[in-house]
């Protein structure tokens, strides 16, 4: 038995326009690719192999952030370095010009510019990069050093006087200075004074800073020191010899007194300015190590990069393709739907 089937118009208005939701969808898929490069949808694409696309990106992003992180290492260490040099050169000059004078003229040549080369210490030994303290060690948080001339008295100076009062029964400057002995005066620095500059009465009354230094991760595999604690002996031997030459009254004292005071200035200051080039080697070669770290890092970044390429990129050409096919058949639906809306019994009356 035969049967006739019939259909509506207003199915065969419809039908074109079931497939555009997808076409649509299917065209902003593959501009977004052609756009992007990349899948659109990479788990979707490449299924399992999603984890290994993901992987990579971690590392990729891993290593992205070490390199950031060294920028910052690195400008701390560029920093700590020019303070260095700069605490160096005085360090030198003030031996230079104490050397250059009789051994009866230097107390009172270089009280002055030791005094102000202890407030330049104390700048220096403040300075800071990003907001940080450069010499706080992990107390970067704040200038580990107060002024010792500042107001009100300072800790350090207050307690520079103490020592001197309490040994001498005596001020500073005064006349009774010239009846003490060379060995009096040695015996006082070399205890006394010497006592305030240790590295537990340092933190006490001279620095805030932390003994502990940053270390910093530099690679995957990597950690060295970036910065240095204004709590390292060379610091404090400069503080002592700048403090010597111009916090007790040197030119007060005899000539033999002040002779053997300003001969343990010189022998600090030396020991200071050979301590300060130890520590630039040990930052350069923190440097030099990141600078390498980030030569390599660079590389397996690229490496990285590739691989993820390999993975996720498409095929421009392809991308293009699809798209001009997926253009061609709407627009073919569009026009069928057009035509179809067209149809009506009316045009095939008469």
């Amino acid at each position: 038995m035969m049967t006739t089937g019939y259909i509506s118009s207003f199915t065969l208005w419809n039908a074109p326009r079931t497939g555009v939701g997808r076409l649509q969808t299917e065209l902003a898929t593959a501009t977004k690719e052609i756009a992007t490069g990349r899948y659109a949808d990479v788990g979707a694409t490449l299924g399992g192999g999603v984890a290994e696309a993901f992987g990579l990106r971690r590392q990729s992003a891993l290593l992205a952030a070490l390199t950031q992180s060294n920028t910052a290492a690195q400008h701390r260490l560029d920093t700590s370095q020019a303070a260095l040099k700069e605490i160096q050169a005085a360090a030198d000059q003030t031996l230079k010009e104490m050397a250059s004078l009789p051994a009866d003229k230097r107390a009172a040549a270089v009280a002055a510019s030791a005094r102000t080369r202890l407030a330049a210490l104390t700048a220096a030994l403040n300075t800071s990069a990003d907001g940080q303290a450069v010499f706080g060690g992990t107390d970067s948080g704040r200038p580990p050093l107060t002024a010792y001339d500042g107001v009100p008295t300072s800790a350090a100076k207050s307690a520079v006087q103490q020592a001197f009062s309490d040994y001498f029964h005596f001020a500073p400057g005064d006349s009774a200075a010239a009846g003490v002995s060379a060995s009096s005066l040695k015996s006082f620095i070399e205890g006394p004074v010497a006592d305030l500059f240790t590295a537990s009465n340092w933190a006490g009354t001279w620095s805030e800073a932390s003994d502990r230094t940053i270390d910093s991760q530099i690679s995957l595999t990597e950690t060295v020191t970036t910065s240095a604690s204004a709590n390292a002996e060379p610091f404090r031997k400069l503080a002592m010899a700048y403090v010597v030459a111009s916090a007790i009254g040197l030119p007060s004292f005899s000539n033999e007194a002040q002779e053997a005071a300003t001969g343990k200035v010189m022998e600090l200051l030396s020991q200071g300015s050979s301590g300060l080039t130890a520590m630039q080697a040990d930052l350069g070669r923190s440097q030099s190590r990141i600078t390498d770290a980030n030569e390599r890092m660079t590389k397996q970044s690229a490496l990285l990069t590739g691989q993820i390429h390999d993975l996720e990129s498409v095929d421009p050409a392809e991308a293009k393709s699809r798209v001009d096919a997926i253009t061609t058949q709407m627009q073919m639906s569009y026009g069928l739907t057009a035509q179809l809306r067209s149809l009506s019994l009316i045009n095939f009356l008469s």
